[in-house]
């Protein structure tokens, strides 16, 4: 029997109250405070509610898609809402009550199809198993064997040592031609990790690809030659049903195709099949356990901005909800924009004197006698305009020589760069490269509140605010072409931010935070780039901001010394360094006591591990100081901390380019449109 509409345990609450505690928060939460997904879930339950108490409600199949269509909203609009797999379970329950009512099968089918999403889509959902459970009961009651079979091996297969697994098995023992479609693999053991999901991101040069797993497995990889591949073994892990033995085709030039299979009981063993790959890394993410691969080759978009490159293509974005593999390609870099030396030429441009430019060294000799007469200088310049030929001999001497001093005096003389803050020129400051697309990733998001001031003010929505201020004024003043991770309440991984700037093919990436602390004094500001954490301070900031215990750092910085290259840190300090200091005189002169200066430090934060280009992340002011958080409910003091990130932009581009106006090498403002990491 179906049970009667149960109403689901909310695994989004449950995740709420658990940041709630680790941050020593209070669990009442005033009512602005929750998110656009957790109000379509309020909203969607009122609507069954009020369809289950009506007798005259149940009668109209109209009534009953509308609760159906108010669960979908929220896994169409937010589909890592922690509340997704509760609405995918509620709208199987929906469609299995009007199977019954309205004598359906396809209703029946409909309801398998959402139970079994909850599983294939969410692995690690608390709900798959009744949803299982669920599916099974109304296969196995519609009659036909085969969809009965194929549910139940599902079931048996995903939840081997479930209490109900007994019941299960037990009814498939009455039919015997069922038995071999039903009788779980070996691998089916529930001692072993399962690993649910594969996804990719292509770049320029780099790929990263993040291996999902249900919880931490040992691991361990060996690099191969002939042909070239990197073999990953997880050990103590099968594959889940919705990840079977496949490949994956990436075809970006640096991955040629993801395989995965089993490699012997209890091993998982996925490859890499290499194209043009330098050099690659592997680390390990917790808490959702997950494995992170990137590989990099050479930067193919260095040679496309010295030559023209073709129409670019569009960036494929992923999928609301993803397929076991997701491949982003990159968007190739634009044409080069024209240089500056192509607009001292108007001013010459009047005298149509195409033909002596085609000689003009010969030129200057013949016509040295007709120079002692440079009265009729003025005349020949009306009449160049005119397209009259016999005239052009006289004003053709006058003018060719004229116009090269000329341009030169009107060009200033290119300035050097200057050296970053450790004396040296990086490859960025030798080449007076500039910034031509800028990610602005706001922390946080969807259910991962971030800090939460002691007047209700959160992290996640105060550092949206500014990144949407930020990201309006880089386009205005900056011209430069804007990709947000976030433009929304959504929450995006921590490894999924980079991965979308390195994809994007981002020249600079800056990650906008709020800080905390125990104490209620706490104030200032803080910019972070990626190394070592070299005070207690900075480990607790990042332990936060990773999510995970400090215990973990100690093995992360092992980790973060091998992948990151000593360029990157260089002009990442410069970056952060010039951000910092902008920060701290804009806001300096509104607030004195708060504008304290905390320093430029290094810390192992996730987020900025893997970038392939200069990366920071700011803290903006301490949401745990009381006097701060009043000052960052106002708009003004949002706006001018937008401002002064921007100042701090423009700063840095300018100490690695010769001048001011190459800083973004971009068309004029109005052209650049703003982009959001996974939309079109």
């Amino acid at each position: 029997m179906i049970p009667a509409w149960p109403r689901p345990r909310h695994a989004g609450r449950r995740a709420l109250l658990g940041v709630a505690l680790a941050c020593g928060l209070a669990l009442a939460a005033p009512a602005a405070a929750a998110g656009p997904d957790r109000a379509l879930y309020q909203e969607a339950e009122r609507i069954s509610t009020s369809l289950q108490k009506s007798s005259t409600k149940k009668q109209r199949k109209v009534e009953w898609e509308r609760a159906v269509l108010a669960y979908r909203k929220i896994v169409a609009r937010y589909p890592r809402s922690p509340y997704c797999d509760d609405a995918l379970l509620a709208i199987g329950d929906l469609y299995a009550a009007m199977s019954t009512r309205f004598k359906d099968g396809r209703y029946a089918d409909d309801a398998i199809r959402h139970y079994r999403m909850v599983v294939n889509e969410y692995p690690s959902s608390s709900k798959g198993e009744t949803a299982l459970w669920n599916a099974w009961q109304l296969a196995r009651d519609s009659g036909e064997p085969k969809k009965a079979a194929a549910t139940a091996k599902a079931y048996l297969d995903t939840y081997p040592n479930a209490r109900r697994a007994r019941l299960v098995r037990a009814e498939v023992d009455k039919d015997e031609p069922a038995r071999p479609a039903v009788k779980p693999t070996p691998a089916a053991r529930a001692d072993l990790a399962q690993v649910f999901n594969l996804r990719s991101w292509s770049g320029d040069s780099s790929t990263r690809v993040v291996i999902d797993l249900d919880r931490p497995v040992e691991f361990k990889y060996d690099r191969i030659a002939d042909p070239d591949r990197l073999w990953i073994d997880l050990i103590g892990a099968r594959l889940h049903p919705n990840v079977t033995d496949r490949q994956f085709p990436v075809g970006d030039g640096l991955l040629e195709q993801i395989r995965v299979g089993t490699n012997r009981d209890g091993v998982i063993r996925v490859v890499l099949d290499f194209g043009d790959v330098s050099e690659h890394s592997i680390f390990f993410l917790p808490d959702p356990a997950r494995l992170v691969v990137d590989v990099r080759g050479k930067a193919r978009h260095q040679v496309a901005q010295a030559t023209p490159s073709p129409t670019p293509t569009p960036w494929a974005t992923p999928a609301p909800t993803p397929s076991p593999v997701q491949v982003a390609q990159a968007t190739p870099w634009p044409t080069p924009y024209p240089t500056p030396s192509v607009t001292p030429t108007p001013p010459p441009a009047p005298t149509p004197v195409p033909t002596p430019s085609a000689t003009p060294m010969p030129t200057p000799s013949p016509v040295a006698t007709p120079t002692p007469t440079p009265t009729p200088a003025p005349t020949p310049l009306p009449t160049p305009v005119r397209p009259i030929l016999p005239p052009s001999p006289s004003p053709t001497p006058i003018p060719t020589p004229t116009p090269r001093p000329v341009v030169a005096q009107a060009t200033p003389a290119p300035q050097p760069p200057k050296t970053n803050r450790s004396g040296d020129y990086s490859l960025a400051r030798q080449l007076g490269l500039g910034a031509r697309r800028i990610v602005i990733d706001a922390g946080h998001g969807g259910h991962d509140p971030g800090s939460i001031g002691r007047h209700g003010l959160q992290e996640k929505d105060l550092v949206l605010d500014i990144a949407l201020k930020l990201a309006r004024l880089v386009e205005t003043e900056l011209g430069a072409e804007v990709v947000m991770t976030r433009d929304s309440d959504v929450f995006i991984p921590l490894e999924e931010r980079t991965a979308i700037a390195n994809s994007k093919g981002a020249d600079l990436f800056l990650s906008i935070h709020a800080n905390s602390s125990r104490s209620p004094r706490a104030r200032g500001i803080e910019t972070y780039f990626l190394s070592f954490a070299k005070d207690p301070h900075a480990e607790e900031v990042a332990a936060r901001e990773n999510a995970i215990s400090q215990a973990t750092l100690k093995d992360l910085q092992g980790l973060v010394k091998a992948i990151t290259l000593n360029s990157k840190i260089d002009e990442s300090r410069d970056f952060a360094a010039s951000i910092h200091e902008s920060m701290l005189q804009t806001l300096k002169p509104v607030n004195p006591t708060g504008a304290v200066d905390r320093g430029v430090r290094t810390a192992p934060f996730y987020v900025l591990i893997g970038a392939n280009m200069p990366s920071i992340l700011a803290e903006i002011a301490f949401l745990s100081n009381p006097d701060e958080e009043r000052l960052l409910k106002t708009q003004g003091y949002r706006e001018r901390i937008a401002q002064s990130i921007l100042t701090g932009v423009r700063s840095y581009l300018a100490s690695i380019n010769r001048g001011e106006e190459r800083l973004t090498r971009k068309a004029p403002a109005p052209t650049v449109k703003r982009k959001v990491a996974g939309r079109k």
